[in-house]
């Protein structure tokens, strides 16, 4: 008796293709972002520097040294908390940008991304779209523990508006300098040693928790032209109801370039990267 064999037919299953179109990179990079703020959860650094560190930083120049820090003309908590805005971010974004996508980067999670049917840009848009989304809840957070304790915001909604658009725009334009450092960067650690000195130079060396008459000349003249200071400028004049004068435009014409040189540079140094 002969058995006959027969042969089923074999079925080629390629891999999937890149999903092109502003339609889809926008939804992958949405969906990143949605991933990297579920993530700060389970990371208690991010989570610091997220919602723990801006209110310490508020409450610690507040009580203890702000009987000591003297605001021509108002308080020093009306004066303090655009300034703690601006330090969430500065600082946040080193935890969330820099350090974050270095440890994407070493431990095999962008072979990952490279191996979805999606666009490398998104990769890079859905992180920095995340840090916008980090940067809204610390505001909203340091925001509601500072009228708490005595900040009032005397601006109309509008103001509010404009004072907190202008700080996201310039933490999303910072998130892709910060880019630049953690793909470059050869370990989580190094893209930390390598953002933190720069930022607490702009940090610190700002009008963030004191007025910048009260520095040196030649200080002076560094922290007033530092796009943080000028940042910081523009939401403290509209969260207190006054006019931000030239510091608006001039934050908004940094954050601009900034984008302008490390948008492509990031992108490049990504694409790069994956593919070596």
């Amino acid at each position: 008796m002969t058995t006959t064999t027969t042969s089923l037919p074999q079925h080629d299953h390629p891999a999937p293709r890149p999903r092109y179109g502003l339609r889809w990179s926008v939804s992958d990079a949405w969906l990143l972002a949605l991933r990297n703020v579920r993530h700060i959860q389970r990371r208690p650094d991010q989570l610091m520097a997220a919602i723990l560190q801006p209110i310490m930083f508020f409450v610690l120049f507040a009580y203890v040294f702000g009987g000591a820090i003297k605001v021509p003309g108002g308080s020093y908590k009306q004066f303090l908390l655009p300034g703690v805005f601006g330090q969430v971010i500065v600082f946040g974004g080193m935890a969330g940008m820099c350090v974050g996508i270095a440890e994407d980067m070493r431990n095999g999670m962008m072979d990952r991304f490279r191996s979805l049917p999606m666009s490398n840009a998104s990769v890079l848009v859905g992180r920095t779209l995340s840090e916008v989304l980090r940067n809204i809840i610390a505001l909203v957070v340091t925001g509601a523990v500072g009228c708490a304790f005595g900040f009032r915001f005397h601006g109309g909604v509008g103001d509010a508006l404009a004072g907190a658009g202008v700080l996201l725009l310039f933490g999303f334009a910072l998130s892709w300098v910060l880019a630049c450092i953690g793909i470059t960067a050869s370990s989580a650690e190094a893209a930390q040693t390598t953002s933190m000195p720069w930022l607490f130079l702009l940090g610190f060396v700002s009008s963030a928790f004191v007025p910048t008459p009260a520095m040196p000349g030649w200080l002076r003249v560094f922290a007033d032209h530092t796009p943080v200071t000028l940042t910081i400028d523009a939401a403290r004049a509209w969260f207190n109801g006054g006019s931000p004068g030239s510091s608006a435009w001039e934050s908004v014409v940094w954050s601009a370039g900034l984008l302008v040189v490390f948008v492509p540079v990031a992108t490049r140094l990504f694409r790069r990267a994956v593919a070596a």
